[in-house]
């Protein structure tokens, strides 16, 4: 359940905004009556199937990432923090001491890990360039 909170947070507020949004257009006075029962339902199940959908990508794809790595593939990680490195990060299994931990990949290195979710398999792979 952590996983998921951590994961779908962002989503799950934008979410709760527009239910909010659809609870208050559907109860004002202009709009036909019953519309709160009909269409409320309807959008609250649509985002619950979009949020559920969205979160079994993520798990799908952060598992990959971490088979890739543990078979030596490169994986580029969004870089938020330290700009100075540039937007992304490449990251290898025995270089600069990456590993998984959990989660994300930490460093030695690097004052910060790189949560899983952010990454994904480089398409450009070291064998590809030989």
């Amino acid at each position: 359940m952590k996983d998921f909170l951590i994961l779908e947070g962002g989503l799950l507020i934008v979410s709760a905004f527009l239910l909010l949004i659809t609870a208050f257009t559907t109860t004002r006075s202009y709009v036909l009556k019953n519309s709160f029962i009909r269409i409320f339902p309807v959008v609250f199940i649509f985002l619950a199937l979009v949020i559920a959908w969205h979160y079994e990508q993520t798990k799908d794809r952060m598992k990959l990432v971490k088979e890739e790595f543990e078979n030596g593939k490169i994986i580029i990680c969004e870089n938020k923090g330290n700009m100075k490195m540039g937007r992304s990060l490449l990251i290898e299994k025995g270089r600069n001491g990456w590993r998984a931990d959990g989660f994300f990949f930490v460093s030695d290195l690097y004052t910060r890990g790189f949560h899983i979710a952010r990454c994904v398999v480089h398409i450009v792979q070291k064998e590809d360039l030989e």
